[in-house]
């Protein structure tokens, strides 16, 4: 099945360029229709004994929001105009907490949501939010573009991390169209080992040969994680496999207890540097 419908998530211009351009590859790449959809994160109301005052300091609040956003959006219309392209240009605003599910509901509409991937900086945790909401509540892929992509390649040189899970086979079926593509995949496992439930006899073999019988150029790595996070091992692989594309399942594992105890799709999107494409 062909991408028709790209959709680009954005909360500002210079941090979310990478997003931006990734859309607009795979929108020319597939002759895709273009959207962006442009978030403002609204205050919390702030908490007082006085409704009047909570009144009053909301309202400042909400003014200075929506003005800032106002500023952030011009610059991405601009942006996307200079793109060249028809792009049908979404606004939303939610209350931060939210933001999140109701971009989720936007990208029902589209084939793929493209997002920045989260940085160290003050909007880091509203990216994750909001990819997070994306996730799992948008029954669509999402594909995370890292800081300054700018191509060339793109989905030539797949890496397909593989621990027989729901979720990784989820991501898997939404990668077939990239697949199809591709001039290489590897299946990676990390300290894989046989079991009935999960892997099989041979780690690897059996999802390998799902994808030979659908024409995939494709070959097992095992790797052996020797002590380090998945996360680590994930990336470190890919790179050294040349890899342009990271296809992975995203929360096999609940994010309260991603975000206590650490996990492979929090670690990976904080430390990526070649596109992810995630299923939850």
């Amino acid at each position: 099945m062909s991408l028709k419908d790209i959709l680009a998530i954005v909360l500002g211009s210079d941090v979310d360029e990478p997003a931006i351009a990734l859309a607009e590859h795979l929108a020319d790449a597939f002759d895709a229709s273009l959207s962006a959809t442009f978030l403002t994160a609204l205050p919390d109301e702030p908490l007082a004994y006085e409704p009047t005052v909570v009144a009053g300091v909301w309202a400042e609040l909400l003014g200075r929001a929506r003005s800032q956003a106002d500023e952030e959006r011009r610059r991405v219309e601009e942006r996307l105009k200079r793109g060249g392209r028809e792009v049908e240009f979404r606004t939303i605003e939610a209350l931060g907490r939210d933001l999140g599910r109701v971009a989720a509901v936007h990208a029902r509409y589209s084939d793929l949501a493209v997002l920045a991937r989260p940085r160290d900086d003050a909007g880091g945790d509203m990216r994750f939010e909001t990819i997070e909401g994306v996730l799992y509540h948008a029954g669509r892929p999402v594909l995370v573009a890292p800081p300054g992509w700018q191509g060339p390649t793109f989905g030539e040189n797949i890496v397909i991390a593989w621990d027989a899970s729901r979720e990784a086979t989820r991501a898997l079926a939404e990668a077939r169209t990239f697949l199809a593509r591709c001039k290489r995949a590897t299946v990676l496992t990390v300290d894989a080992k046989p079991k009935a439930f999960g892997h099989g006899e041979q780690p690897g073999l059996n999802i390998a040969a799902h994808l030979a019988r659908r024409g995939v150029n494709v070959e097992v790595r095992n790797a052996d994680g020797a002590g380090r996070p998945i996360a680590r091992v994930l990336l470190e692989e890919t790179q050294a496999l040349g890899g342009d594309l990271l296809v992975m399942g995203a929360y096999a594992r609940s994010r309260l207890r991603e975000l206590v105890f650490g996990g492979a799709t929090r670690d990976v999107l904080a430390a990526a540097d070649v596109p992810v494409l995630m299923a939850h």
